[in-house]
């Protein structure tokens, strides 16, 4: 068996489906795996790495995806890419499958075999091979790094000759994956760090991390059975416009982390908002791409509005690619290598497996229905 690694050609994209490490243990199954030239660089792997880890190196996309069983990467093949797959060929990426309903006749036509890891169970056995929590970890933590950065303010309190520096004030929108590690990642540089999320339980999970949760009085169940925020009534979305719009009036930092999966994000700072925040402050929208949480703000782009600097990054995980690559290569790696026959010396997916039977969106040509159930 072929399993072949194309180098990432979406806009911006950095970071590579295998790393030296996982190439080492598909190659101890006694496996072939390719690796397009350079597709590692951006991510601090080299080609001879690659080499020495036992892969072959192949010169263009042609030759990397030319008889693969199993294609490995970051991203579902571009439209471009399509030319490049054949019918038997089974795809492991994050197809960002929800938002992109419309892609699942062209990987149905094409007679392939697709794995969706973005619609991983949220369950304890898979942990380690959920793509979305430690792209998010990662993600978290570089939002802060970015904004702080962007921000003209020293972080911590500092007390000098000269007087006070009084530490930042921070909020964080969102309390899941993402924002739990932007809450750890500012208060470890020593700012204050408030924290919101329609989600009353989170609130013990903020405070220990060292931040103050911003209550909203209510009711209502805004989390879904896999853990992800749902959509809110609009009676809790104006009660937390009101409390949000207070606190930024006090912010240097916000970082918005709020996406419901397969709809558009919701807007939870708007212009009135970004108007009454000080002078110099500086605002992440880590869901710029899925219409934003932030008015205004613009997926890749920097946008100053009243003295405001408003950063839209949907893809911050890029930014360490290093990091971000060795793990998501390592939940590929965990979520093939229960399916490894020895006696076989191939990868044979047991669709009695309800981590295979959820993230599969089309087997051989036919769509499971996954996606629209």
């Amino acid at each position: 068996m072929i399993i072949a690694v194309p180098k990432e050609r979406r806009r911006g994209e950095t970071r590579v489906a295998a790393s030296p490490e996982t190439v080492r243990k598909i190659v101890s199954w006694g496996m072939t795996i390719r690796i397009e030239k350079d597709a590692g660089l951006a991510a601090g792997f080299s080609n001879e790495a690659y080499l020495d880890a036992g892969a072959e190196i192949t010169a263009s996309p042609e030759d990397t995806y030319r008889g693969a069983g199993i294609i490995l990467k970051i991203w579902a093949p571009l439209p471009e890419e399509e030319k490049l797959l054949a019918a038997g060929m089974t795809i492991i990426s994050n197809f960002e499958i929800l938002s992109n309903k419309d892609r699942l006749g062209s990987f149905s036509r094409l007679g392939t075999t697709c794995f969706a890891l973005d619609l991983m169970p949220r369950i304890s056995r898979a942990q380690s091979m959920d793509i979305l929590s430690s792209q998010s970890n990662l993600a978290g933590y570089k939002a802060v790094i970015e904004a702080v950065n962007a921000s003209d303010k020293a972080v911590p309190l500092m007390m000098t000759a000269a007087g006070t520096i009084p530490p930042v004030k921070v909020l964080v929108l969102g309390a899941g994956v993402a924002g739990l590690q932007a809450i750890a990642t500012a208060k470890r540089l020593g700012a204050q760090v408030f924290a919101a999320d329609v989600r009353p339980q989170v609130k013990e999970q903020v405070e220990s991390l060292g931040g103050r949760f911003i209550d909203v009085a209510t009711a209502e169940n805004f989390e879904t059975n896999g853990g992800y925020a749902t959509e809110t009534s609009e009676d809790y979305q104006r009660k937390q416009q009101e409390a949000v719009a207070e606190q930024l009036k006090k912010t240097d930092i916000a970082i918005t982390t709020a996406l419901i999966p397969g709809r558009p994000a919701p807007r939870l700072i708007s212009r009135a908002m970004i108007d009454a925040m000080p002078a110099g402050a500086v605002i992440i929208d880590m869901a710029s791409s899925s219409g934003g949480n932030v008015e205004g703000s613009e997926d890749g782009a920097t946008v100053i509005t009243n003295g405001v600097t408003i950063i839209g990054n949907s893809n911050l995980a890029a930014g360490v690619p290093s990091s971000a690559s060795a793990l998501f290569a390592r939940n590929i790696i965990n979520f093939i290598a229960p399916m490894y026959s020895a006696d076989s010396g191939q990868i044979v997916f047991n669709f009695e497996d309800e981590l295979v039977r959820k993230t599969c969106i089309c087997k051989d040509g036919k769509l499971t229905g996954v996606v629209l159930k």
